[in-house]
């Protein structure tokens, strides 16, 4: 067996010479085959070794086994670090069952003794009935591809140096060692979905459909990974070019984009998307299947809020993954002609200039009206509710907010528009469209000439 893990660790490139490797030992049979078998390779693989335990705190025994591990850790010489956690108050205030606390802790306290001792790697003793377990604990849950891959050999630091062999080699290998181990009893419970598994249904399937289970379920798992790494591969291929905007706290993408794709592909890149703003594990099916299903959706203003903080929301064509709360913007400014104004709201400023009608040459970008026109004090201010104008070129008024619909100007921008008001009377919504009421025409003496001033000009 000790040759099959060396292979295994070098076919896999598990570890490398002068690595510092943390073993996470329980002191069950599995990690002390693990310990051991480590450290009978650990000078012809030129690495240092190093033993983690953490003690959970939910059986008696538990301090007994932290001794037990820390007393043979001594006689070996290896470095032994532990850490005691109360799992059952964690699961509790997580709101996590045990199985699940525990894990998360372990792996949480294995990761922070690694940086601490600038380790670079972590192994574990899971083993290939692990593994079958794990495919078909996934497969209960409704797993993805992703899923069904069970454990690898690899994940970041984390390294599997047992997955080559089944629970009898281990067996067999600590009696030929007489290599001494902890049982832990609560393996044997059957309140664990995972115990279920292990000692219920894969004896059943093993006995009554297929002898070879375990092998059929790691083969599974092998195809599995390699067709997930196909399709990881695409995956980002086509997420870089759905990209429109990339931020810490927002993402957005291109929704066409995304409908041209096979529906495997979009579930893909809306996990991938998850998981780039809030991690992988955070999120579920669930959560995808809400997010395709907005994608179809009409209208400018559908919007998720889903766990972490995290707002999903579709803008016509694009859909937002965001953290960033929208905030209501209102703004009301004088207008001083010729001047400028400044809205701080929007970090924009507006410059105000009257032209004789026949120097005026329209450019690009700028709104231009008929001065003598407009009657009152000017003003820039955001819109309100029952706004309405008469663009030019219509007979009668529209509500700003169908307009803006019309245009498809995301909801959240609306509030941004300056429009230009005197007396209650709406004369331009600076940058889209000017009113009927101060439209320009050959009898035009005097044109205000608005013209946003970009920064740096």
């Amino acid at each position: 067996m000790l040759t099959k893990v060396l292979q295994y660790i070098r076919e896999h490139k598990l570890i490398t010479p002068g690595d510092l490797v943390v073993a996470g030992i329980s002191g069950g049979p599995d990690s002390m085959a693990l310990l051991y078998i480590l450290l009978q390779l650990r000078d012809r693989l030129n690495f240092k070794l190093a033993a983690a335990h953490l003690n959970h705190g939910l059986r008696p025994e538990a301090a007994d086994e932290e001794k037990f591990v820390c007393d043979y850790c001594q006689n070996m010489q290896i470095p032994f670090y532990s850490r005691r956690l109360d799992v059952q108050e964690i699961a509790a205030r997580g709101k996590k069952s045990l199985e699940e606390a525990g894990r998360d802790c372990r792996y949480q306290y294995f990761a922070e003794l690694a940086a601490e001792l600038g380790a670079t790697r972590i192994a574990t003793a899971h083993h290939r009935d692990d593994n079958a377990e794990t495919v078909l604990l996934n497969l209960i849950r409704g797993s993805g591809i992703k899923g069904l891959r069970g454990i690898r050999p690899v994940n970041g630091i984390i390294i599997r140096p047992l997955l080559c062999v089944d629970k009898n080699e281990i067996e067999s290998y600590l009696s030929e060692n007489s290599i001494k181990y902890c049982i832990d009893l609560s393996n044997y419970s059957t309140d664990y979905l995972r115990n279920r598994i292990r000692h219920n249904l894969l004896p059943l399937l093993e006995q009554d459909y297929n002898p070879r289970i375990v092998d059929g379920l790691n083969q599974l798992a092998d195809i599995a990974a390699a067709e997930n790494d196909a399709m990881e591969t695409e995956t980002a291929r086509f997420g870089e070019e759905l990209i429109i905007k990339q931020e810490a706290d927002e993402i957005i993408l291109d929704v066409p984009g995304i409908l041209q794709l096979h529906p495997a592909y979009q579930r893909r890149i809306i996990m991938q998307t998850l998981s780039t703003i809030h991690g992988e594990n955070s999120w579920d099916a669930t959560d995808v299947k809400l997010i395709t299903n907005l994608l179809s959706k009409p209208g400018s203003s559908r919007r998720l809020q889903l766990k972490q903080g995290l707002y999903v929301k579709k803008v016509y064509e694009q859909i937002i993954f965001t953290r960033k709360v929208l905030k209501k913007i209102s703004f009301n400014y004088k207008v001083t002609v010729p001047g400028q104004v400044y809205i701080k709201e929007t970090g924009k400023t507006f410059s105000f200039q009257l032209l004789e009608g026949k120097d005026f040459k329209p450019q690009a970008g700028d709104s231009y009206l008929d001065y003598d026109k407009i009657k009152g004090q000017l003003y820039l201010r955001s819109r309100q509710p029952g706004d309405a104008f008469r663009p030019r070129g219509m007979q009668g008024t529209k509500k700003i907010k169908d307009f803006f619909i019309d245009l498809k100007v995301p909801q959240a921008q609306r509030d941004q528009v300056p429009l230009l008001v005197a007396e209650q009377k709406i004369y331009a919504i600076l940058g889209l469209r000017i009113a009927q009421d101060a439209a320009i025409n050959k009898t035009t003496s005097r044109i205000l000439l608005i013209t946003e001033i970009k920064v740096g000009n």
